[in-house]
Order: structure tokens, then sequence, then C-alpha cells
């Protein structure tokens, strides 16, 4: 009696599983309205653990409707996901529907940890925030995240491919145990820029310079021009600021620094000849000192760098005062700037002969979590595959740049067959309206690599191309900004970094302003070496070794 009754918990248990994600409406077979099978590029396989599921490479998804819980982190004042296009549309197209709980920003993190340590958490947690690889060690080893390799391997040839292609997105998305629980989003555009020092073309002419300069003795003489002379041509030789930023870890921390210590990421950690160095300590550092102490003694950097808010630095900018300036054109008025901005080139130096610009980020980890309490993970995953699909591979039209920019021949398209450029089609008139109505355009999961150019507004057209041609040749990747550290190395390591951090960024803007001399920069040295900067340099070696060992 016991052995029968045992046997029918089990077939009992076995129906269960096959009910799916989340609650699901059993009592009608809704059939999409896409075709059966839609190949986009991918590679057949079945599901072996549940037979609602369709194989790989047909459509609908499942064939009975099923229900996905997601919590999903929500940007201020964006509509609930429920009420976007891309998520309505892709119900159509797989027969899976979603109920969201939408979480603001602000109360993201707070409320998404209550609800994983109480146990009260959704089938799926989207767009985690910049405590996703802890909640990836802390919660995937636990079980309550899902591990993805096999349902990777058996289901997600996009995301498959992608991993195998880009070793280095495997190696950050692998958590310390050496298993994936969670998914990234990975994005190339034309629009990132590695740093963001432009100056108005118009100001070099009226000055007769002719060449944009490449060294820092170039630059300090153009700058030179612009204060001495009437850069702005408004008849006032006095009223020009030739450089103008906001604090250090603008155009200081991305072009000038690196100039001089020919590492890319001048405020932090670097890998120098496979060793783990970091900039504000490294000898040449000092020379960077002495120069911006220059420009800011010589009355060429803005004698407000350091004080002055984000809205007055762009009132200056905007008002034609400044030459250089730490900002995208984007920034500027549109309708009085009708002349070309030009993007200063990675500079060289008398201490450093390499141009070098570092990367600009191109991943964030952990933007997708399948969790325990998901029925139906193989769907969950068939899902989250789409989202990874280039345009080759897209169904019905969706890939990672739909989630992006809309549906091509829709809400965009490309002005000829290059695919070097797209143009908004009305009503749309840029990323806003898409993230009213269509899509959360940024930190979804998925696959984005779309390096058309926009078209219709200048100053964007401006800042791409300068970009493309004096910045993308130099980008150099710096300490990889998704190693993995113990959790007792983060603890203490994070305590010393931000430590070092605070004292550099006070020291550094004493030393430009005169406020204290250069003769103490070795005392400066021994301080970040007493916050524990040997001890964080082991920490980084440590991880780095780890994260070398990934990339295999």
């Amino acid at each position: 009696m016991k052995k029968a009754l045992a046997t029918f918990l089990c077939m009992a248990l076995c129906v269960s599983a096959l009910s799916g994600c989340g609650n699901e409406d059993s009592g009608t077979k809704e059939q999409s309205s896409q075709p059966q099978s839609e190949q986009g590029g991918q590679t057949e396989g079945a599901s072996d653990d549940d037979s609602n599921v369709k194989p790989v490479g047909e459509y609908p998804i499942v064939e009975e409707p099923i229900t996905l819980k997601i919590m999903g982190r929500k940007d201020p004042g964006a509509p609930d996901w429920d009420e976007l296009e891309l998520f309505k549309r892709l119900t159509e197209i797989t027969n899976i529907q979603f109920e969201f709980e939408m979480l603001e920003n602000s109360v993201f993190s707070e409320q998404k940890n209550i609800a994983l340590v109480g146990g009260e958490y959704p089938d799926m947690i989207w767009r985690d925030d910049s405590a996703a690889t802890t909640d990836e060690e802390t919660y995937g080893p636990q079980g309550i995240f899902l591990e993805l390799s096999d349902l990777i391997d058996r289901y997600a040839p996009n995301i498959k491919a992608m991993l195998e292609a880009n070793p280095d997105v495997k190696a950050a998305i692998t958590s310390l145990d050496g298993k994936i629980y969670g998914l990234p989003y990975v994005f190339t555009t034309a629009t990132t820029q590695g740093h963001t020092g432009f100056f108005d073309s118009r100001w070099m002419e009226n000055v007769g310079i002719t060449k944009v300069p490449e060294t820092t003795d170039e630059l300090y003489e153009m700058l030179k021009a612009f204060k001495e002379q009437d850069a702005n041509g408004n008849g006032d030789p006095n009223d020009e600021i030739p450089f103008t930023c906001v604090g250090l870890n603008t155009t200081m921390r991305d072009l000038l620094i690196p100039a001089f210590t020919g590492v890319p990421d001048g405020l932090s950690f670097n890998v120098k000849d496979g060793e783990v160095v970091y900039a504000p300590a490294l000898p040449e550092y000092k020379e960077f000192l002495l120069y911006a102490h220059k420009l800011y003694e010589e009355g060429l950097l803005d004698p407000e760098f350091s004080s002055h808010t984000t809205q007055q630095w762009q009132a200056k900018m905007k008002s034609d005062m400044c030459g250089g300036y730490s900002g995208s054109p984007t920034g500027l008025d549109p309708d009085t700037t009708t002349t070309k901005q030009l993007s200063l080139p990675p500079l060289t130096s008398p201490t450093n002969s390499q141009k070098i610009l570092k990367k600009p980020l191109y991943l964030y980890p952990g933007r997708a979590f399948i969790t325990d309490k998901c029925e139906n993970p193989e769907a969950a995953m068939r899902l989250l595959d789409m989202f990874y699909a280039t345009e080759e591979n897209a169904v019905s039209g969706f890939c990672g740049t739909t989630v992006f920019a809309g549906w091509e021949g829709e809400h965009w398209e490309y002005t000829d067959d290059t695919k070097t450029a797209y143009r908004w089609i009305e009503p749309v008139t840029g990323f806003g309206d898409i993230n009213k109505t269509v899509s959360v355009n940024m930190e979804l999961p998925g696959y984005l690599n779309f390096p058309a150019m926009p078209v219709g507004a200048p100053l964007m057209e401006n800042k791409v191309e300068q970009v493309k041609e004096m910045q993308v040749p130099y980008y150099t990747a710096s300490y990889p900004a998704n190693a993995r550290f113990t959790t007792e190395e983060s603890e203490r390591g994070n305590v010393i970094e931000n430590d070092l951090y605070t004292q550099v960024v006070m020291m550094t803007t004493k030393f430009i302003t005169g406020e204290e001399s250069i003769d103490n920069f070795d005392a400066y040295l021994e301080a970040l070496n007493h916050i524990g900067l040997p001890e964080l340099i082991e920490i980084k070696k440590a991880a780095l070794e780890r994260w070398n060992e990934a990339l295999k």
C-alpha cells in the first residue's frame, strides 16, 4: 500500500512539473499567429524535460500558454513593462505571457534582497543593478539562481555562439565556482566614446592653428593661444576659458593622465606588461601633476574645475566661453552650434610615446536570472535566447537590435544597403520615444552589436564621426571591470579602494591648484601605501589570475 501511494505521488509530481512557469491558463489552447517553425539560423534541438516546450527553432516556444513572473528594475518615469510593445509582441511570438513586478531604481536593491532572503521571489529577475555579481556569488551556490550552462547548451544557440566568439564575455559571467548563474547585457554602438575631450574647430582656426594636437606640448600651445587671442571671435580677448572639465573623473582621468602614465585608466588599476599597477602611484603620475599645475597656474585650466556644478559647467559650454571641454558635443545647443566639434586623439608626452585610450564599458553582468521558483526553465531560456539573436537570426523581426531601437522598418531603417547609418521613422524621433512605448533600450539582458551611425542630428553625427576616427583605433583594455573577487577580498578590497580614491582625488586636486607642493609627492605615495595599496594590489593580482584562467 505504501509503495502504491509513493508511486502515485511521484506521478502527480511529474504531471505538476509539466504545468509551466508561474500560473497557466490550461483551459484553452491558444496557438500563436506566428509560423510553427522559424529557423532564424538556430540549430535544431528538442526539449527532453517539458513536452509543452517546442524544439529549438520552432515557434511559438510553448504549445500551451504559460505565464512567467519577472521582477524588474524600472527607470524613473518609465512605463511599466506590460505596457510596452516589446512584451506584447513577444507574447504573440512565443505564447508566453508575463506578470511583472516593477521596482523603481531607488528601492530595487532593498526590495530584491528582501524577496530573495524571504523566499518570496518570482520565476526570473531581470535588469539587476551594480550588486549583480555579488548576487550571483551569493544566491547561485545556494540554488536560488539556477546554474545555466546546461540550459544554454541545449536551448540557447544564440547565447552559446556569443560566448564561444567572445571568451571575455564568458569569463565575465562565470562565477568563482566556475558556473554561470546570470546572463549579461553586452553592447557595442556607434555612440559610445572613450573620452570626452572635444573642442570647437572655429576656435582653432581663429588662433591660426591648423593641426589637431597630438602631444601634451601641442595641447599646451593651443590652449595658450586660446587664452591670449580672441579665440571665440566676439571681440573680447579676455573672456575665454581655454579648457574646462568637472573634477578629475572625465578628461583628466581618460585623456591627460594616460598621456603621461601610458595606462588607460588614469585613476585606477591597470595591467601593464602583465603586472597590476595603480596609475596614481606610478612615477609618471608626478609629471602629469606638474603639467596640470602649469595649466592651472597659467589660467589655461578652468579655475573652478573642482568646484563648479555640472549645471554651471554646462552653462559655460553653451555660452561659447570654453575652448576644450570634457563633454559630448551633443550637450551643446544645436541651434547655435554650427561649426565642427573636434575630438582630441589620445596624447603622447615626454614620458609616454604610446597613444592609449580606455575601451568603453561594454558589458553589464547579471541582467537576467532564472530562479528555482521557475517550473519551466527550458521555456525561460528559449525566451532569453531571443534577446541575444543577431539581425541575421531574428525571429519575426526580434533580436538584440530590436530591444535597443525597436522594429526595423517600423521604428527605424538603414539609410542604404551599407548599413552604416540609420534614421528614425516618424512619429519616432529618438530613444525617448522608444522607451515610452516600445522597449527598455538599455540593460535588459541581450546582445547588441549596432555600429550604424544615427542621422538627422548633426551634433550626434559629428561626435560619432570624430570618435570613430580619433578614438576607436586606440582603445585598450584596462584592469578587467568584471574580474571576480571572493567575499573576503571584496570586503577588504572595497574599503582600501574607496579610501585610496578619496586620498588620490583630494591630493591630486591640491597638487594641481598649488595648495600642496609637488615636493611632497613622495609623502603622498607613502600615504597610499599606508592606506593599503600593496595589499590591494595583491588582491587584484589574485582576481586577475582567476580572470585569465576563465579566459582559457
